[in-house]
């Protein structure tokens, strides 16, 4: 349980602030996209 406990924080201490802002850079940029393409709702029928 030790070991594992080790290798569990060894594997954080590898994730610095580049990284973090790599993924959330990525994410904006995927929201964007998808929001960009989204379709309106019309809410229904208009005349």
């Amino acid at each position: 349980m030790n070991n594992k406990l080790n290798l569990f924080v060894l594997s954080l201490s590898k994730i610095n602030r580049q990284h973090i802002q790599l993924f959330f850079m990525a994410l904006t940029l995927a929201l964007f996209v998808l929001g960009a393409g989204a379709l309106e709702d019309g809410g229904g029928t208009s005349r």
